[in-house]
């Protein structure tokens, strides 16, 4: 089981008590991945070493070097994992019981596993998902425009071994979209994202604007440089067309700051939602003012894979 932390002191014990509760009865162990937390992270992992199997602490910053992000933290963890198979959780989230052995008994049959997004349980109701039960609670969403591919959260990911090392490491050159770049890479080389509806990952939203801005501007910026990667081609006149997009939003978010001025919950919700739209939009305005292409991830070169046998996983 990886999990990557980097200043999450203030919603670590929720997802360490979590995993306390999980079982497996072919046995487990814990990497927790610091990525250089100046929070005291890695001292409050330690106090679980009596309560979590195989419990370990690397480090995935080396000081006075870039701090990379999450994708990196979880190649660190594997690196240091000993079994056939992993499966990953964040710092911020809650791991529902019984979720590491449905991720296991997928991955007995399943090479790449995804579980079910809960949106609710940690979150206030005004960023309760506006219209159903939100990303990845019934199954995968799939693009909507060419090339038609289901994406994942990392956050409920399950990857066999013999998987990850045919296909390669998480691509750092998407520190937001990793999860998006992996599914896809994936499925280019034949693969199916299998969805395990009994492995629910209680997911935390952003509550601070300025974060929902900023997770949704790297989304947008990664999203696009990942369709780009792909040869997605971009549509006609699509800079001006997400200019024109972007100032049809400015009246609408107007609107919704004067509606979440009242306090009612209805107006916080379409602010939030609001302000994740429009950083989107920013961060896709961004790279499509940029040509540069990424550089192709691990193992993009390699063919397609050969069908993964069934394994016996350790997560």
């Amino acid at each position: 089981m990886i999990l990557p932390c980097y200043n999450g002191s203030a919603t670590l014990d929720v997802q360490l008590e979590a995993l306390t509760r999980q079982h497996w009865p072919g046995g487990w162990e814990v990497i927790a991945v610091d990525n250089g937390s100046a929070d005291g992270s890695p001292e409050i992992v330690r106090r679980y070493q009596d309560r979590l199997p195989d419990l370990q602490v690397v480090q995935a910053y080396t000081p006075g070097t870039k701090r990379l992000g999450v994708p990196h933290s979880y190649n660190t963890g594997i690196k240091a994992a000993t079994g056939d198979a992993f499966v990953f959780c964040e710092a911020d989230d809650e791991v529902a019981p019984g979720w590491l052995e449905a991720m296991g008994q997928a991955l007995a049959d399943h090479p790449f596993v995804v579980g079910r997004l809960e949106h609710r349980k940690l979150n206030p109701a005004w960023v309760h998902p506006p219209y159903g039960d939100g990303y990845q609670y019934a199954g995968l969403a799939r693009y909507r425009t060419p090339p038609h591919l289901e994406g994942a959260s990392a956050a409920a990911f399950g990857l066999q071994r013999a998987f990850y090392e045919r296909l390669g490491p998480l691509s750092l050159e998407f520190p937001m979209g990793h999860d998006m770049e992996y599914s896809w890479r994936a499925q280019v080389a034949g693969y199916a994202l299998h969805f395990e509806p009994r492995a629910v990952v209680h997911y935390r939203e952003k509550t601070r604007l300025k974060d929902r801005f900023r997770q949704g501007r790297n989304w947008g910026w990664d999203s696009h440089r990942i369709e780009r990667h792909y040869g997605v081609p971009p549509r006609r006149l699509a800079l001006a067309g997400q200019a024109v997009h972007m100032l049809r939003l400015l009246p609408a978010g107007i609107g919704a700051a004067l509606w979440a001025a009242t306090g009612r919950t209805g107006g916080r919700r379409q602010l939030a939602e609001w302000v994740f739209n429009f950083g989107w939009a920013v961060g896709k305005g961004r790279a499509l003012l940029t040509r540069s292409t990424p550089a192709a991830p691990p193992a993009a070169d390699r063919p397609a894979a050969e069908p993964v046998p069934p394994l016996t996983p350790q997560p």
